[in-house]
């Protein structure tokens, strides 16, 4: 037999005999403000070679009116060679970076899907783009980069690398901030890629 542990809301999980929790696939608790959501997007064009460090390529802003937080869960990159680099070549890096003050402008906007699309409320992740060269980031003020990846080169070997992070907690933003994904370190020298993201997040 099982034995259920009580909280205030009912039973909270069970432990069988064996005293081995028993987990149970159900539908989230969605929040009656805020819930589950995600966006994506990808460059309509390649990225150039040698783009100068500190160039940023994808910016996701939460409304700076907002009364809860949003929490980034997951975020995952996959970049391509469009052009392959000079054997030995160095490869450049790019990077999840915060930010605040102001939102960046230029490139293309991209629409946030909710994830259960009857529950909860629409997101204020209200600015989300993206551009193959550069957006526009005046007054804009970064911070702390959260994760960092190689960008490819692809001299002898094309292959696309595909880029996850699994925030040990997630990443939390208030009203008015903003995380962007910016080259941290100038890219291949020759090289040309391609890229696209997805973000899932969750607001409360």
């Amino acid at each position: 037999m099982s034995v259920q542990l009580i909280g205030n809301s009912g039973v909270v999980f069970d432990v069988d005999e064996a005293r081995n929790v028993q987990v149970y696939q159900t539908i989230p608790g969605y929040p009656t403000a805020g819930g589950w959501y995600s966006v994506t997007g990808s460059t309509s064009a390649v990225v150039a070679a040698t783009l100068a460090a500190n160039t940023s390529l994808m910016t996701a802003r939460f409304s700076a009116g907002s009364t809860r937080k949003a929490y980034i869960a997951r975020l995952r990159v996959l970049m391509g060679v469009a052009t392959a680099g000079a054997a030995g070549g160095i490869a450049g890096t790019i990077g999840f970076q915060r930010f605040t003050t102001a939102t960046p402008t230029g490139g293309t906007a991209r629409t946030v899907d909710r994830v259960g699309p009857t529950k909860g409320t629409a997101t204020d992740m209200t600015d989300v783009r993206d551009s193959n060269a550069a957006l526009t980031v005046t007054s804009v003020v970064f911070g702390n980069v959260i994760a960092s990846s190689l960008l490819p080169n692809g001299s002898t070997n094309v292959t696309p690398i595909e880029w996850i992070v699994d925030f040990p907690a997630p990443a939390e933003l208030s009203a008015g901030d903003g995380v962007a994904l910016r080259t941290t370190v100038v890219g291949p020298a020759t090289a040309t890629w391609v890229y696209s993201y997805n973000m899932y997040w969750f607001e409360r």
